[in-house]
């Protein structure tokens, strides 16, 4: 019986960086991909290791990009938006009982400044991000350290994720998993498994 319900962030409940370079491409003059954020300081931001401006800086290095850190910088956070229909799924879950966690590879400007705007925080029983606990998906350390801090075994603990080795990573303990896509499908997969209760899907 499922009583614990864990949730990705980015690209699940809010649009992560992809995309975000549709703000500048532009005004580099080139096609951005990106797979041009993914350096090897992402890794580290995600962990806490450096700063925001320290992660934008390399990316403008390592590209030869002729773009501030502000500019960066707002870009990201133009591109972090609500996943239409998600907030809605958490909401029912919540109202139906169930223990909602938020397991997240997020850096610690980046969470500060979606807290504060969407208050999606206060959806969750227990918050866990990459960049607090020093450890992130898919390594399954995290999963441990989550399962140890809540009352709940991992055939109890359903975790939804859009990245597939993440929730490879999670079934490897025994917790169930979804595929997020869409909130359509979410809804609908949750809905098989008789955690909420058949009704319009979701578009």
């Amino acid at each position: 019986m499922i009583t614990t319900i864990i949730f990705d962030l980015s690209n699940v409940y809010l649009e992560g960086i992809l995309g975000s370079h549709k703000y500048f491409e532009k005004k580099v003059g080139t096609p951005v991909s990106d797979t041009y954020f993914y350096n090897e300081d992402f890794k580290r931001f995600m962990l806490g290791q450096v700063t925001e401006d320290a992660y934008w800086r390399s990316v403008i290095k390592e590209n030869s990009w002729d773009i501030s850190i502000d500019e960066l910088k707002t870009a990201a956070r133009k591109n972090f938006t609500e996943i239409k229909g998600t907030r809605e799924i958490i909401e029912r879950l919540k109202k139906e009982g169930y223990t909602l966690l938020l397991l997240s590879n997020h850096a610690k400007e980046w969470v500060e400044y979606s807290e504060e705007k969407y208050q999606y925080h206060q959806l969750f029983d227990e918050v866990f991000y990459s960049f607090s606990l020093g450890i992130a998906k898919p390594h399954k350390d995290i999963f441990s350290t989550v399962l140890k801090r809540i009352a709940a075994e991992p055939t109890e603990c359903l975790f939804i994720d859009d990245y597939k080795k993440n929730l490879e990573a999670a079934e490897t303990f025994g917790i169930k998993t979804i595929l997020f896509t869409t909130a359509g499908n979410l809804e609908n997969e949750l809905t098989n498994l008789k955690i909420v209760k058949r009704r319009k899907i979701l578009r």
